[in-house]
């Protein structure tokens, strides 16, 4: 039997449509907000180039797969892209304790990725003690290549959808 972080680490992935997660960035951003809404994980993240990533859920991902709750395939990428990951879940990963987060999955499966990127950075910002101006201007300069003001806007109004706004 599993419990803790894999536990529920399984049940969100479970939760996504298909019991499928695209993306191993969107997985850890979700992770990261969802954690933020209450999920009652403990991944410890740090700000790598994508925005704030956790070891953990990749170990726990792999734990998941030897025990059957979880797949992880690839999709080819685009010429000259890296391929796309697919994370499956089992449906024994299905959990009706993960309901509560149910709204807030959903709003995180439908965001654009450049956008939860940019939405996870600004909030591990903020979650570090900078003042909005500050961590407006770091996620910035961090994600100067895919920064926009219209994607600033869209980020910014996800975190308000989610109830984490500024």
């Amino acid at each position: 039997m599993i419990e803790g972080n894999c536990w529920w680490l399984a049940a969100v992935i479970a939760a996504h449509p298909q019991r499928r997660v695209q993306g191993r960035t969107r997985l850890q951003k979700s992770i990261k907000l969802l954690q933020r809404l209450g999920l009652p994980t403990d991944y410890r993240f740090a700000l790598f180039f994508y925005g704030p990533y956790s070891e953990g859920i990749v170990a726990d991902v792999r734990l998941l797969e030897c025990l059957g709750l979880v797949r992880e395939s690839t999709l080819p990428g685009a010429e000259g892209t890296s391929p796309t990951y697919v994370i499956e879940a089992a449906e024994t990963a299905q959990r009706a304790e993960i309901n509560t987060y149910l709204p807030a999955i959903d709003r995180l499966q439908q965001a654009d990725l450049v956008i939860l990127e940019l939405a996870a950075t600004l909030d591990a910002y903020r979650e570090l003690g900078h003042a909005t101006s500050q961590a407006l201007q770091r996620m910035r300069h961090k994600k100067a290549s895919k920064w926009s003001v219209e994607r600033e806007a869209r980020a910014l109004e996800l975190l308000h959808d989610l109830g984490l706004s500024w």
